[in-house]
């Protein structure tokens, strides 16, 4: 699946992935549709995809249309201070966004979610998807949170399809038939 083929401008997205050529090939084209709709884009990865993801993009964008996406190290968000610290997160977090919000341009946002345990402690993982999902729903945003489908149980899978209004997998997009959103 390609991602611009799906026309949507804002809401939080569950990205269950298993392949990462194709992980990184609906990355790129996420990217590509946020320039194209004048949008920054934060994208939180890990240090195996990042260079991988530069080398690409070094050749499709121009340096100035480099400059419109920021790229960081998702080890900073999910592991530096612990495993799944949400404060660490949403600091991380914060502190990116303050960093792109002076060009007054739409953000659009995906994060690589990964942890050091065998699982993430499903409440600590719902509570983060919860404060992500009030924020998208606040700021009006495009979000994708990507997790690699073999780390997920199904438990976390449900979880996760609660937290988000889309889920995609490498060849599918679709409104989440478990999107749960209680507060307004």
């Amino acid at each position: 699946m390609n991602y611009s083929d799906e026309k949507i401008t804002e809401g939080h997205i569950f990205y269950s992935f298993n392949d990462e050529d194709t992980y990184l090939e609906n990355l790129i084209s996420y990217i590509l549709s946020g320039l194209e709709n004048h949008q920054i884009i934060l994208v939180i990865e890990n240090m195996k995809v990042l260079p991988k993801l530069k080398e690409k993009l070094n050749v499709l964008l121009t340096k100035e249309k480099l400059t419109y996406v920021r790229m960081v190290n998702n080890f900073d968000y999910y592991l530096s201070n612990g495993d799944f610290n949400t404060t660490t997160i949403v600091n991380h977090f914060e502190s990116d966004l303050s960093a792109l919000k002076n060009r007054n341009l739409p953000i659009r946002t995906w994060a690589h979610v990964e942890w050091y345990t065998s699982e993430p402690d499903a409440e600590l993982l719902n509570d983060f998807e919860t404060i992500a999902d009030e924020f998208v729903l606040q700021k009006n945003t495009l979000s994708v949170c990507a997790y690699p489908s073999e780390r997920l149980t199904s438990e976390l899978s449900i979880l996760l399809r609660q937290a988000h209004k889309y889920f995609m997998t490498d060849n599918n997009f679709s409104l989440s038939s478990l999107y749960n959103r209680t507060s307004s």
